[in-house]
């Protein structure tokens, strides 16, 4: 989870010289227990479901196990907007970090794919790559954005674009595929 942490702060540039944009945890708990669907995080714990670990299909569970903890441990260390951000967003931010680790599941959509920049996971990460892919620290200025609040205007701010014509823009670099 160290190594998790480590590479979800330099996704966010957060870095050792400057704390005041680093939440403040001290602890995250890993509770494996038996639950309905895959995970989630509640404040500074992580809930995965043994169930769903012992009924993976496929030959790399520990890739799966894996990606599902960056996913969750980017919840720890994400900012919110004060709770105003999207949950499609902050959805989508995980794995986009999730992405960026190289711990993407074979069901995932293809860029281009999805119906909303903000329907959330992996269609928001596969938005959200591109638009880091115009600047680059899109996510991690975005998540610095979002520590006291959320607006769509930082958008275009960053990009200079509004998130839905980025969206359009997104969806006519892919429309090809």
């Amino acid at each position: 989870m160290q190594e998790a942490t480590d590479f979800i702060w330099g996704v966010f540039q957060q870095t050792e010289d400057d704390l005041s944009n680093r939440k403040d945890v001290n602890r995250v708990t890993l509770i494996i227990e038996s639950i309905d669907g895959v995970a989630y995080t509640s404040n500074d714990e992580i809930h995965l479901s043994a169930n769903y670990v012992a009924g993976y299909a496929s030959d790399d569970v520990q890739k799966e196990i894996t990606g599902i903890l960056y996913h969750e441990m980017t919840h720890v260390w994400q900012w919110n907007g004060g709770g105003n951000t999207p949950g499609g967003l902050i959805e989508g931010i995980a794995d986009f970090v999730r992405l960026k680790a190289g711990f993407i599941p074979g069901h995932w959509v293809q860029p281009g794919q999805g119906d909303r920049w903000d329907q959330g996971y992996d269609v928001t990460a596969r938005f959200l790559d591109y638009c880091d892919g115009l600047l680059g620290g899109f996510v991690g200025r975005l998540n610095g954005m979002m520590k006291e609040s959320y607006s769509e205007s930082f958008f275009v701010d960053l990009l200079g674009k509004t998130v839905d014509q980025l969206w359009t823009d997104y969806k006519a670099k892919y429309s090809g595929n």
